[in-house]
């Protein structure tokens, strides 16, 4: 059997494998054809039975009535014998003979019919004679033969129970095949909570083995991929830690670079002006005390300027309120003054007012995106555009580079993983899409 990904989890499989609903059908089938072969051998082994019997019983009639006739030709006693013992051998069947002794001897007026032998039935459910009896004169005796509704009614009695035993018989025996197949069938269900145990412990191959079932058999590998998938997370999120951690230490290693380099020249150039007008100052000239201060003035400016910059890389500011499209304006431009040789064309909507975590998101994915068309792309022309569309902000990031889809979202590098998880914190979602007719676009949206 073979298994591929369509679209995950959807899983199709092409193979020898059979589903739930034909397994149970093909085994409850089996059962019941048993139990049905079982049921009809019973039968005809009844019905044989009865015809025996039915045989039996005629050939006993036939007898009594041969002996009848010679016992009325004769008039002995010897054949009135033959005929009592036939009677009493019984086996006859819904029909009863009886032998009545004339009162008056030959000829004379026969005693009154005896009673029906006593029927296991009630009274009420036992039908009256349709026929009346049979008389035939025998000498000194008459022999009555008369139908027995009684025996009949006996004989469907015991054919129903027999029915009845069989029909719960084949009830029974349905139930347990139902059962016992439906045991089998969902067996493996007991493998898919071990395996779901394993990835819940952590682990990434839940251990699931092959199942002859197709149902099953998807479960399984769509549980195979999730373990997969959580495996893939678990990485994703290291490394994005390993790489917020990295991001952290270089923003520290650049402050301390920038307070180290353009700080500490500053202040050590003011530092040496004010020592020059502190030592000076009743001797100087006055136009190299102004001098002094003008140096102290621009060494202080540009100390604020450096400040702003860093507070804006750190922290911009109206990101909360209505500036939004202003400040990544502002980005734009900063990012175009680094990358002159890079033609931006930057169309920004005014937009609506943004919490702080969904303004910061915008703010920094269109950063990334702009530094990693920059460092990677090798573009000549970037189209920034951002706006309100479809109940979300849309931003859209799109370059002329050599950079593919398909290759950028198979790197994975801590550039996207940051851009997605920021936009995952308010609820937005980043793509990652082609440009026509070449080049990379990256949509982000955040619900509004």
């Amino acid at each position: 059997m073979e298994c591929f990904l369509l679209e995950p989890p959807v899983i199709a499989c092409k193979g020898n494998v059979m589903d739930l609903r034909r397994l149970l059908v093909v085994r409850l089938a089996g059962f019941f054809a048993v139990l049905a072969a079982a049921v009809a051998l019973v039968w005809l082994l009844a019905l044989r039975q009865d015809a025996v019997e039915e045989q039996a019983a005629s050939s006993r009639l036939a007898d009594l009535l041969l002996a009848a006739t010679r016992a009325s030709q004769s008039q002995g006693a010897a054949d009135l014998a033959a005929v009592q013992a036939l009677i009493e051998r019984g086996g006859l069947r819904h029909v009863q003979a009886i032998l009545e002794r004339n009162e008056a001897g030959p000829g004379g007026p026969a005693a009154d019919p005896a009673p029906l032998e006593d029927s296991i039935l009630p009274d009420w459910l036992v039908p009256p004679a349709a026929a009346s009896a049979h008389r035939i004169p025998l000498g000194e005796a008459t022999l009555v033969i008369r139908p027995d509704p009684g025996s009949e009614i006996v004989e469907k009695w015991r054919d129903s129970a027999r029915l009845f035993l069989v029909l719960l018989l084949f009830a029974t025996v349905s139930l347990a095949a139902a059962w016992y197949a439906v045991h089998r069938a969902l067996s493996p269900v007991r493998e898919l909570e071990l395996g779901l145990a394993r990835l819940e412990r952590g682990e990434a191959d839940p251990g699931l083995p092959r199942f002859e079932l197709r149902e099953f058999d998807r479960i399984g590998r769509a549980v195979a991929w999730l373990g997969e998938r959580l495996a893939q997370s678990r990485d994703t999120q290291h490394q994005l830690t390993r790489r917020l951690l990295e991001v952290q230490e270089a923003e520290r290693r650049e402050l301390a670079r920038e307070l180290h380099d353009e700080f500490g020249q500053s202040l050590a150039a003011i530092g040496a002006s004010a020592a020059f007008v502190e030592r000076h100052a009743a001797t100087a000239p006055a136009a190299q005390v102004a001098e002094c201060a003008q140096e102290i003035g621009r060494e202080s400016r540009r100390i604020a300027g450096h400040v702003r910059g860093l507070l804006a890389q750190l922290r911009p500011h109206g990101l909360e309120g209505l500036g939004m499209a202003a400040a990544l304006e502002d980005l734009a431009g900063g990012w175009k003054s680094r990358a002159p040789e890079i033609a931006l064309e930057c169309r920004l909507e005014p937009l609506p007012a943004l919490p702080a975590s969904a303004g910061l998101a915008l703010y920094r994915v269109l950063q990334e995106a702009l530094t990693n068309v920059l460092r990677h792309s090798g573009a000549g022309l970037v189209r920034v555009a951002c706006g309100v569309a479809d109940g979300a902000i849309r931003l859209s990031v799109e370059d002329d580079g050599r950079g593919r889809a398909q290759e950028v979202a198979g790197r994975s590098g801590g550039g996207l993983l940051g851009m997605r998880e920021r936009l995952s914190m308010c609820g937005g979602v980043l793509a990652v899409e082609d440009a026509a007719p070449r080049g990379l676009r990256l949509v982000a949206r955040i619900p509004l």
